[in-house]
């Protein structure tokens, strides 16, 4: 678990560039909320830790419910990180299992995601994030 808290600091550090003060969340007091992205399924939750607005990155922790599945897709204005806390997440390149790590780049296609247990995981924007389906 310290390599996961290591990691949390980490990521607000890099978001933090233009902050003028420190950020400090204690999770467990953040509320789960619904993320809506148009045409793609519900069940995307989101605990949203730090949002730097003068830059547009983001950090969160994500859930995705069992049998989850997120289509193929891209962004152009944002690449993203993802750090597997728990579940497993089959993906065109493996399976994704607690304690892996991948970047996206920007107009890199990606997915389809199928979430094969109950999932979390740490996510980081690098810009400000937007949303292309490739696959209906």
């Amino acid at each position: 678990m310290k390599l996961c808290a290591a990691f949390a600091v980490f990521l607000l550090a890099l978001a933090s560039g233009q902050e003028r003060r420190s950020v400090l969340i204690k999770v467990a007091d953040v509320s789960w909320a619904p993320v809506n992205l148009p045409g793609v399924p519900a069940g995307i939750q989101q605990k949203l830790l730090h949002n730097n607005a003068a830059n547009k990155l983001q950090s969160s922790l994500v859930r995705l419910p069992k049998g989850f599945r997120e289509p193929r897709h891209y962004h152009t204005t944002c690449g993203h990180s993802i750090y597997i806390l728990k579940g497993r997440i089959r993906s065109p390149e493996g399976m994704l299992t607690p304690g892996t790590f991948t970047y996206a780049a920007p107009n890199e296609r990606h997915g389809p995601f199928v979430a094969e247990q109950d999932t979390e995981f740490l996510f980081y924007t690098d810009g400000p994030f937007d949303y292309f389906i490739e696959d209906k």
